[in-house]
């Protein structure tokens, strides 16, 4: 059995049609942001205080598709970043200009840009991460100081 296989195409969108989308989508990953940053402090604060426990198998999966989902962010970041920065093909005169700049800085600017809305979510994904391998590692260390606490026992784990 062959698996399928898929194409896409990119295709450019229009001046209107980016003017009329960035503002519904950085609005929506506002919202995811805030939400995947309350998210992570809360798994933050629960592994931190060891109310967060997971089996090694568990963990290790978890681990896994947050990493794999940390990555498409990444990807994405990388292939939208310099779609987003083509300025906008308006005209040459100076309102044309400072609309065209303006967008580029709505979709790649430092502070609230989209790009910069990617980079965010990448960087609670990958706090997330982080919080699964400590507690992940905290566990396989209080186990192995069990099993040679009873080791040294004199009994078997």
């Amino acid at each position: 059995m062959t698996p399928e296989t898929t194409t896409s195409t990119t295709v450019p969108i229009s001046a209107e049609q980016l003017a009329a989308a960035k503002p519904v989508l950085q609005q929506q990953m506002l919202v995811d942001k805030a939400e995947a940053s309350h998210a992570a402090a809360k798994l933050d604060e629960a592994a931190d205080t060891g109310k967060l426990t997971l089996d090694f198998e568990a963990a290790d999966a978890l681990i896994k598709a947050v990493d794999a989902a940390r990555d498409q962010v990444m990807d994405l970041w990388k292939r939208a970043t310099d779609q987003l920065a083509t300025p906008l093909q308006l005209g040459e005169n100076p309102v044309a200009k400072a609309i065209s700049a303006r967008f580029s800085d709505l979709a790649v600017g430092e502070d609230s840009g989209a790009a910069k809305a990617l980079l965010d979510l990448f960087k609670v994904l990958d706090d997330i991460g982080n919080s699964l391998r400590r507690n992940r590692d905290s566990i396989r260390e209080t186990d192995e100081e069990a099993e040679q606490s009873m080791k040294n026992a004199g009994g078997s784990w």
